[in-house]
């Protein structure tokens, strides 16, 4: 499984301090997973609040196009 940031998913990394770590670890071991739209939320509560990582998947990629604190 690959996990490729968008432009504007790197820009909200550095906008909102989230590190590319807690993305990858949002991704892998969500406490919550919606799908809506054709899009994959996952949700993760990390020590410094919950963040929201909104992604699309194909074939093996998975495309994160934003995230942002809940």
């Amino acid at each position: 499984m690959n996990i490729i940031f968008t432009d504007h998913a790197e820009f909200r990394l550095l906008r909102r301090k989230i590190l590319k770590e807690e993305v990858v670890y949002a991704i892998k071991y969500p406490d919550n997973t919606l799908k809506k739209h054709g899009k994959y939320f996952f949700q993760k509560r990390l020590d410094r609040g919950i963040i929201e990582v909104v992604c699309e998947t194909a074939e093996r990629d998975i495309k994160v196009i934003t995230l942002y604190w809940v």
